[in-house]
């Protein structure tokens, strides 16, 4: 497979991917040819390593494809985001088995999915599931939500509590199949935005798996989730710059097309004062990105670069697809407007990776520390 342009990427999504909206709004599921077409474009290829079948994109090469990815239908970019990342701790922790998923992973033949957030518990060494010794494999028990692509994921990624003979003090991680006797998936729950992304319920009352599923050692399961959490958070403002990027192009294509008292609302200062803080806001938000990338690629501590970009991302994403649905006025407000999707979709990256309380917590401890 030729590696595409950042043009023909960027093209897929918006002119192949987006006009399939309306039925995944409607039907909050991705069309299979749609996800046939995303792995023929290469969009599962894109960062994995090229023994594994990918082409081995750096960060930096990365994100303007993601970006391209991102002004799309947000369950589009939600493929490339997760699946050119949840292969990292795979490769890294895993066994030989593990890891020969990946190759799969790239070509769109098998999707794995990352299960670390509980309703009753936080997403670190709160979690209330739990996995027990029995005989060679483990019992495990609990249960997450809001799991990204269960509805169609092969494998799950499970970081749970370890009672190790009755010593809970540490996490673990599991590769778990779909197939497992005794897991529940329950696939009804659903979300503001992000239609299509399959988040759901996992549940699992004493579940037994063979200690061959465990990925990494036994007690690296926060090892395992933090091998691409600042990655993650990486990619996801990327995400957020995409995003904001279509929001701005929506406004300014309706300020030139929309008239009242006989000209454009383009040049209204108002207007115009609204676009140029956007524009402002998502550039800034660009160069954050960069700057985190810069520092991965080079194998330096990007830890709070990453929150910084995340955080910062975070705030820009809200007040720019804000502007935007104030340029839009009342027409921004139906589901004929773009950017009334565009405008729920932002609101779940408040979510994703850690919220913004979060992020100031990674980044106060920097700065403490430096």
């Amino acid at each position: 497979m030729t590696q595409p342009t950042v043009e023909d990427f960027t093209d897929f999504f918006l002119n192949e991917y987006e006009p399939a909206s309306g039925p995944i709004e409607e039907t909050d599921v991705i069309p299979n040819d749609l996800l046939k077409k995303a792995a023929e474009a290469g969009a599962y290829r894109l960062t994995i390593p090229t023994e594994y079948g990918g082409w081995g994109m750096s960060v930096r090469e990365y994100l303007p494809y993601l970006e391209g990815a991102a002004q799309g239908h947000g369950s589009g970019r939600m493929l490339v985001h997760l699946t050119n990342g949840v292969w990292r701790p795979l490769v890294r922790f895993g066994n030989d088995q593990q890891r020969a998923i990946v190759r799969d992973m790239a070509a769109g033949e098998a999707v794995v999915a990352f299960c670390l957030t509980e309703a009753a518990g936080g997403t670190g060494r709160d979690l209330k599931s739990i996995a027990r010794r029995d005989g060679d494999g483990w019992r495990i028990s609990g249960e997450k939500h809001l799991i990204t692509f269960a509805d169609r994921a092969d494998h799950f990624i499970l970081v749970v509590a370890t009672d190790d003979r009755g010593a809970k003090d540490s996490l673990t991680a599991f590769l778990v199949p779909r197939e497992t006797a005794g897991f529940e998936i329950d696939s009804t729950q659903h979300t503001m935005g992000l239609h299509g992304t399959g988040h759901a319920w996992l549940r699992y009352d004493d579940m037994l798996v063979e200690d061959s599923m465990r990925l990494g050692e036994l007690g690296e399961g926060l090892d395992v989730a933090l091998s691409f959490l600042d990655y993650s958070r990486v990619s996801l403002s990327n995400c957020m710059v995409g995003l904001a990027q279509r929001a701005l192009d929506e406004a300014v294509a309706f300020a030139k097309r929309r008239t009242t008292f006989g000209k454009p609302i383009a040049e209204r200062q108002a207007i115009q004062t609204h676009l140029a803080d956007m524009y402002a806001d998502v550039n800034a938000g660009r160069g954050l990105v960069r700057t985190a990338a810069e520092l991965c690629d080079a194998g330096a501590d990007f830890t709070a670069a990453a929150a910084t970009a995340k955080l910062f991302n975070l705030n820009m994403v809200g007040r720019v697809t804000d502007l935007s649905l104030r340029v839009h006025g009342g027409y921004g407000y139906t589901k004929e407007a773009p950017i009334e999707r565009i405008y729920r979709d932002a609101r779940g990256f408040w979510f994703e990776e850690g919220t913004a309380e979060i992020q100031r917590l990674v980044i106060a401890r920097h700065v403490l520390e430096s």
